[in-house]
């Protein structure tokens, strides 16, 4: 939210104090009845700051209730409507009035001290910031002054909030004065009842003052009278400015109509010091001017506020260690670059202990050198550029620290003989003297070593900071290591392990990023699908090994072809292959690259001495003519793929006429909102199985449409429609009511399994999306934990952040979550280590053959790993027979569902399924 600073001339600490001046000088204000003196106080204050609103409310005399007195809106005049605002439905706003603390909220709808007024009141008005000053009586808060600004937030500057505190004061006075004027004496009682000290000064003497003041300077009015605020002071103030000077710099310029707010320091005839605010005008009684000093004591709130802070920072020195190790263990989990994960170890030693120089090496693959990835200190540009070929490991401390897996420390580095003359000269170049090693290893294998240097001899570390160094070399150890395994891993993830070339999921980021820089400089993206014409003949012909070295021939040539442009090929299995141009300037440029490569297909290709003629048949899409995602370029070079095959030259480009699926298409997005608001859709249930106790897990919860004309309309079709429309809200919402439905009854059945649902990109967009999940969850009183969300890959990335928000909500209710399809989308483990993840589900693409295929069975138990490495469970999808259920099983695999077990069923039939699975599971 944008806050706005009101930047007017009046608004300056001069013009704000012209302003007061006025308002104190002007006669009417103390010659009117109480209410007319108030509106014009109010309209001044209203009219000085800018704001649309400023009006009085009166304190009951429980202190209960605040009711609207008048005051002044700018929209139409002076405010007479009766309002009434009670402590028992705002608790924090009256304890902050009542406190007499001021409340400057410059987001009132959600500032802690105004929030709760937010709904019934600044919203119904308009309002966004309020800063509202205490009116008092006696000592104690009589009611406030509220001024309110309404459309847009705002930040009170310090003189604003001087000035409303002042225009409360006057408004207190106000209120008293006239409810006392009949005579001399109710003005004394008002001037004796002050809860602040009020002097009166002539000359730059005292001339009189209220009791409070006598108690709070401890004399008499015998010993003040005469006397100047600066010989009540202490010679020099906490600022460095002399008593004497300041105040009467003050004086003067408030006698020349300068009404004067600031802070000041008192001292007591026994010495003792106490803090005020003084608020200072000059009045005119006929030919004489005197200065009126409104006093307050803030000693008390001053010290809570010191306390309150020496409280605070010495519980975030006692927790800071503990903190800051488990940051960066926080900060590194997930990390894939070691350059990253040594800087950030770097930068939290730093905070966690003043070191001169922190260095982080990392040992090479040759094991005879150290690189230096991170410095920050003193001397650090020496020691980056002292040491670019490397560091030996033999005759330096930290080989020494790694060989015997310990911290070592050195007192004395020119003395150690542990380390060699060329080892200390950097060091002693640059005046270091002594060092700690902590050694970076996991399993017995060497990483690295991270070193703190001083320029003391014999520097001492307690036990606990020893402690805290080993803890943060095992968490960093850990860590170089699990970024070792995961960048294994993302490649394996991202590129075709026959052709090494990249996979589909690499193209789809790609495609995606294309796109985006496309779309800031108006250019186009063309995405191509390129299908190898007749290849299953000759993979029949000449067997899967011939087949394999063929498509390996095919991506070296394509490869070659494209290196002079800005473009990417990636395999996306079997013999189809997708070629991404990043920018091109017309179609037509785009078309002659896939005629070059057509081209370039029908040369021979040799393999096992037999020269093999191919073809290919490519079907171009563009961005934006045709999508403006990389799924749906894809779909539309797949269909003018599939034409191209019949077109002169097998080139294609995507033609909505072509698309077979319009007509069908049409039926759903006319009728689908209609069939979700006339409940025609039904919910079938698929079980999963827990590999380890045969028992019966749980369920996935999948829409089914019957439609009368169209018959069975698959699932992928009409939901792919609904995300790419409103639709998708009131579909995700329907599912979520008849599960929650089922689930239910089931409970009264004696079943109490989890049901996972879908989520698709727009419901983690919709920020309303959580509330209506809350609403059934409460209205069906089932567990939040037991019904699960799968999300896919790619979910995150339209708007990362504001998806990572609708989750953290959800999280909140209590709900978990689930990766669906691993493995076929945007496989960026930055984000899947920010998820709150329960559980990875692997795509059927990859449990249905990994039996016959061996990179299937790569990737299966890769991702089981990388599961299991970051604490989740995994479910394997599309399990079709036994034998792929028991190596599941012996990959580690806690859960999975398929044909094997059990086809989607209507949830009469998942009843008993499950009831008699799992009544067996419990015998």
């Amino acid at each position: 939210m944008s806050l706005q600073s009101q930047e007017n001339p009046e608004n300056g600490s001069v013009g704000l104090q012209a302003t007061f001046l006025r308002l104190m000088r002007d006669e009417m204000l103390w010659q009117s009845d109480l209410q007319a003196a108030l509106v014009q106080l109010t309209e001044c204050v209203a009219r000085t700051l800018h704001v649309t609103r400023a009006s009085i409310w009166r304190l009951s005399d429980d202190s209960k209730s605040l009711h609207a007195f008048c005051g002044f809106d700018s929209r139409s005049g002076s405010i007479t409507e009766a309002g009434v605002l009670c402590e028992q439905e705002y608790p924090s706003y009256f304890r902050n009035l009542l406190s007499g603390r001021l409340v400057d909220a410059a987001d009132a709808r959600n500032d802690y001290r105004t929030a709760e007024l937010a709904n019934s009141y600044l919203v119904p008005n308009g309002i966004r910031a309020m800063l509202d000053c205490s009116l008092h009586n006696g000592g104690t808060v009589s009611g406030v002054l509220c001024i309110e600004q309404v459309g847009s937030a705002r930040l009170w500057s310090r003189e604003e909030q001087f000035f409303a505190t002042s225009a409360a004061d006057l408004a207190s006075q106000l209120l008293v004065f006239h409810s006392l004027k009949d005579s001399e004496r109710r003005y004394r009682t008002l001037f004796n009842a002050a809860g602040d000290a009020i002097l009166t000064l002539r000359d730059g003497g005292i001339v009189d003052c209220n009791p409070r003041g006598l108690s709070l300077f401890s004399t008499t009015q015998g010993h003040l009278h005469g006397a100047s605020l600066a010989e009540l002071s202490p010679g020099i103030q906490p600022d460095g400015s002399l008593s004497e000077e300041r105040l009467d710099g003050v004086m003067q310029r408030v006698l020349a109509g300068e009404p004067a707010y600031f802070e000041w320091v008192f001292r007591r005839p026994d010495g003792e010091l106490w803090e005020a605010e003084i608020s200072a005008s000059a009045i005119h009684t006929g030919s004489e001017q005197i200065i009126l000093a409104i006093i307050r004591d803030v000693t008390e709130r001053r010290n809570a506020e010191r306390h309150k802070q020496q409280a605070a920072t010495l519980l975030a020195r006692r927790n800071g260690a503990l903190q800051v190790v488990n940051r960066l263990a926080s900060h590194l989990h997930g990390m894939t670059d070691i350059n990253l994960i040594a800087a950030e170890t770097v930068r939290v030693l730093r905070l966690l202990q003043d070191v001169p120089c922190i260095t982080f090496l990392r040992l090479m693959p040759d094991k005879e050198r150290f690189m230096r990835v991170a410095v920050d200190g003193e001397d650090s540009a020496s020691l980056a550029t002292e040491d670019l070929e490397g560091i030996p490991v033999r005759g330096s401390l930290a080989g020494r620290a790694l060989e015997e897996r310990r911290i070592l420390v050195s007192g004395d580095i020119e003395h150690d003989a542990r380390i060699s003359p060329e080892g200390k000269v950097g060091l002693l170049a640059c005046n270091f003297q002594s060092l700690i090693v902590v050694p970076l290893t996991l399993h017995n294998e060497a990483l690295g070593s991270i070193g703190l240097l001083f320029h003391e001899q014999h520097v001492g570390f307690g036990d606990v900071e020893m402690e805290t160094l080993g803890t943060i070399g095992q968490t960093v150890s850990l860590a170089m290591a699990n970024a070792r395994h995961m960048q294994v891993l993302e490649h394996q993830t991202l590129h075709d392990s026959l052709t090494l070339l990249p996979n589909r999921t690499h193209l789809h980021r790609e495609t995606a990023r294309a796109i985006r820089a496309a779309s800031e400089r108006a250019q186009m993206v063309a995405l191509m699908l390129l299908d190898l014409n007749g290849f299953k003949e000759i993979n029949d012909a000449l067997g899967h090994q011939a087949g394999d070295q063929i498509i390996k021939l095919v991506g070296e040539r394509l490869r070659d072809m494209l290196r002079a442009h800005d473009a990417l090929i990636a395999r996306l299995g079997g013999d189809e292959f997708a070629i991404l141009m990043r920018a091109a300037e017309t179609q037509e440029q785009a078309r002659a690259l896939a005629e070059s490569l057509c081209t370039a297909l029908r040369e021979p290709f040799e393999v096992q001495g037999i020269a093999i003629d191919l073809a290919g048949s490519i079907g171009i899409s563009f961005y934006p003519h045709h999508g403006d995602t990389s799924n749906a370029l894809l779909r539309c070079a797949d269909v003018a793929m599939y034409s191209a095959k019949s077109a002169v030259g097998n080139l294609c480009v995507y033609d909505a006429d072509l698309d077979r699926h319009s007509p069908k298409r049409l039926a759903i997005m006319t009728e689908l909102g209609s069939a979700i608001a006339a409940d025609q859709l039904t919910l079938h249930f698929q079980p999963k199985l827990d590999l380890k106790t045969g028992a019966w897990a749980g369920c996935e919860a999948l829409v089914r449409w019957q439609h009368p004309q169209l018959g069975q309309i698959p699932p992928g079709d009409f939901i792919q429609f609904a995300e790419t429309t409103d639709l998708i809200r009131p579909l995700t919402l329907w599912v979520a009511r008849r599960a929650l439905t089922c689930m239910r009854d089931w409970q009264y059945r004696g079943i109490c399994l989890p049901v996972s649902i879908n989520l698709s990109t727009r419901n983690l967009l919709d920020v309303t999306f959580p509330d209506s999940m809350a609403a059934l969850l409460e209205e069906f009183a089932v567990p939040p934990h037991m019904l699960e969300l799968e999300i896919t890959e790619t979910a995150l990335m339209n708007d990362p952040n504001r998806a990572m928000s609708v989750v953290e909500r959800l999280v909140e209710l209590g709900m978990s979550f689930s990766i669906d399809d691993f493995g076929t989308g945007y496989s960026s483990l930055a984000y899947l280590k920010r998820l709150p993840l329960r559980a990875l589900k692997i795509d059927r693409s990859f449990v249905s053959d990994m039996l016959a295929d061996d990179h299937d069975a790569i990737i299966v138990r890769s991702t089981i790993g990388l599961a299991h490495s970051l604490g989740l469970q995994v479910v394997a999808e599309g399990v079709e027979d036994v034998a792929t259920l028991d190596a599941l099983r012996d990959a580690g695999c806690e859960l999975a569902q398929g044909f094997v077990l059990s086809r989607p069923v209507p949830a009469d039939e998942a009843v008993l399924r499950l009831l008699t699975a799992f009544c067996a599971a419990n015998d």
